[in-house]
């Protein structure tokens, strides 16, 4: 995207924003109008009351002047109050988008994105975004407009000394350009080397015991201290084009003072300007290049914000979102299953599944065995409508999966997988999942599973640490079973639920699952003969499913 399509967009949601943007725009005007006001004023100062001796007149001027910075300092307030409002607004506005567009994005989809780069568009980038906003976009703005005003006010003084002036703003204009694109450029390269080292380090962080556990520590650390050393290369090259970028635009500014202030002591010999004039042309020299000055003092915020922008808006316009719309079967569940010779690989040279057909009626408890890389994992993301198959047709309640409310049929679907996730938070909200359930409702799940007598003891709002390491794996697989009741589905899938769970345990939660399938389908991944032997059907995959 290019920046100026993408400082268009942020046009438009300033916009959006209605009156508090108005508002801010509003003071950005007036304060914009105080710098340029004040050579002027100095100017019939200086020849008039001063030459004149009139010290009355003087008095009066110093006081007038006076009230004018207490003004000013009121306005700037006011803005900075409103700027910053305006910032945060959109910034919260921006992260909901973000957060609603990763929901409603398919699994495949996200797929392409490391979890470090979600990270970075949802938080950092959108913190950054709002700084510039507050900080920087606005700011430029104002000088902007006090450039125009501050131009119009010298043409309105002397002609010929604006033109002096002036003569130097093409060499100005094409330095802050150049410099700018660069330092665009590498601060997209110092964004994207961030976005990597979060992917990594959260990696990192979520994988510490086992990376300890097999020794990998020397690859880790030289994995990383590549990656560090290209993030500080890219943003050396940063700071090397700011080291080129002020002392650049200083000898801009003071080629242009030089040249106003021997063009004017030129015109006061030929009588054509004034001794005010000529002190207020020197100040507006200055100022006439603070806009060029205030770009590159805040070039680092707004270039890291236009790249952080330009990265929000291609992850809010990324295609691949699910279908917000679809059907349900007319009558309520059971419903029956249906796979009828499906086809399915992630890439066209190798199928994963080829030729699948498969029954499951409610009444009974299904037990998968399945060799390694022979596509349960991948018949379980089909049956979620993960994924379609290229070839055949799941049906769920006689309706294909292609046509079903993906919402609703996920309600209706509880996976399991062998190790559960749950949330930093409290048990309710990991069992609730932030949903309005009763505390009646909660335990009412746990008796329909039967072990209410192993968890009656446990208080709903005790919190859980991230990844529930505070409970065994027996615990968190027994959470996530009474999590996945509350919805009562019509669907069980259940990657080894026992893996981790005492015999004793095991033994209930599978007489259990007996009760659950008078009224659903039950599919349990048994490869031990103690999981199999509850089981009513016994489902072989076997290579021959797989290219």
């Amino acid at each position: 995207m290019k920046p100026t399509a993408v400082f268009l967009r942020l046009a438009q949601i300033l916009l959006r924003q209605g009156a508090v943007f108005w508002t801010a725009l509003l003071l950005v005007t007036i304060t914009s109008l105080f710098q340029p006001l004040r050579p002027y004023l100095y100017r019939y100062v200086i020849d008039h009351p001063l030459q004149e001796g009139d010290a009355k007149a003087l008095l009066w001027w110093g006081v007038a002047l006076i009230g004018i910075t207490f003004l000013h300092s009121a306005f700037q307030r006011g803005q900075t109050v409103f700027t910053q409002r305006l910032a945060w607004s959109i910034a919260r506005q921006l992260r909901k988008e973000l957060f609603s567009k990763v929901l409603r994005l398919s699994i495949p989809t996200l797929e392409k994105y490391p979890t470090g780069i979600l990270y970075t568009r949802t938080l950092t980038d959108t913190q950054t975004l709002q700084s510039t906003l507050s900080e920087t976009f606005l700011v430029i703005a104002g000088e902007l407009l006090q450039l125009f005003f501050l131009i119009g006010l010298m043409f309105f003084m002397n002609v010929r000394l604006t033109l002096a002036t002036l003569i130097v703003m093409p060499l100005g204009l094409w330095t802050s350009r150049y410099f700018s694109r660069k330092i665009r450029e590498s601060f997209a390269r110092v964004r994207l080397y961030i976005a990597r080292m979060n992917g990594y380090l959260q990696e990192f962080f979520q994988s510490r015991e086992l990376t300890e556990s097999v020794g990998a520590e020397p690859a880790l650390w030289s994995r990383f201290t590549r990656l560090n050393h290209l993030y500080y290369l890219s943003y050396r090259r940063v700071v090397g084009y700011f080291a080129w970028f002020f002392p650049t635009m200083e000898t801009v500014t003071l080629i242009g003072l030089t040249g106003v202030l021997l063009y004017g002591a030129y015109l006061i010999h030929e009588g054509e300007a004034t001794v005010g004039a000529l002190v207020a042309f020197s100040l507006y020299q200055q100022l006439f290049f603070r806009p060029f000055r205030i770009i590159a003092d805040q070039v680092n915020s707004l270039q890291m914000g236009l790249v952080s922008a330009e990265r929000i808006f291609r992850l809010l316009d990324q295609h691949g979102e699910e279908k917000s719309t679809g059907e349900v079967p007319p009558s309520p569940p059971p419903y029956t299953l249906s796979i009828e010779r499906i086809s399915f690989g992630y890439t066209e040279e190798r199928y994963v599944l080829r030729d699948l057909t498969l029954h499951f009626a409610p009444g009974a408890v299904y037990g998968i065995t399945a060799p390694t890389g022979t596509g349960k994992s991948t018949l379980f993301y089909l049956l979620l409508g993960y994924y379609a198959p290229q070839k055949g047709e799941i049906r769920l309640g006689n309706l294909p999966l292609s046509r079903w409310d993906k919402q609703r049929l996920r309600e209706l679907i509880a996976y399991i997988p062998q190790e559960p996730v749950l949330f930093e938070g409290t048990l309710r909200e990991n069992l609730t999942l932030y949903e309005d359930f009763s505390d009646a409702e909660i335990w009412e799940a746990a008796r329909r599973l039967g072990f209410l007598e192993y968890v009656e003891g446990w208080d709903l709002e005790q919190s859980i640490s991230m990844g529930g390491s505070s409970f065994s794996a027996g615990e968190r697989q027994l959470i996530a079973l009474w999590r996945a009741a509350l919805r009562k589905p019509a669907v069980w899938i259940l990657d080894e639920p026992t893996a981790h769970i005492d015999p004793s345990t095991e033994a209930l939660i599978y007489r259990r699952l007996r009760l659950l399938a008078s009224d659903a389908i039950v599919i349990v991944v048994a490869h031990r003969p103690e999981a199999q032997a509850y089981c009513d059907h016994i489902i072989a995959l076997n290579p021959a499913h797989a290219a």
